[in-house]
């Protein structure tokens, strides 16, 4: 958390760093790897909870952005196709 400003009018900035309580296996070919995810997201304000919490729901709206994405391709690598 920084202060972008001093006085009574100051606002905070702030980071949040979460991650995922499982993480996935990503690799090539024979090498797999056990990756867990870390998403970040940034939240200003001129209270420190509302700064916390918009960097909170930033970072969530990440990892769920991520979720979806991986849940389409890993959905579409597995449609069999007939001739």
């Amino acid at each position: 958390m920084n202060a972008v400003t001093e006085g009574i009018d100051a606002i905070a900035t702030t980071r949040v760093l979460i991650r995922e309580e499982t993480s996935d296996l990503s690799g090539h070919g024979s090498t797999v790897e056990r990756v867990t995810r870390t998403f970040s997201g940034n939240g200003s304000g001129m209270d420190i909870v509302v700064s916390s919490v918009k960097a909170y729901i930033g970072a969530i709206n990440k990892m769920l952005g991520f979720k979806d994405r991986t849940v389409v391709n890993s959905s579409e690598e597995r449609i069999p196709i007939s001739a």
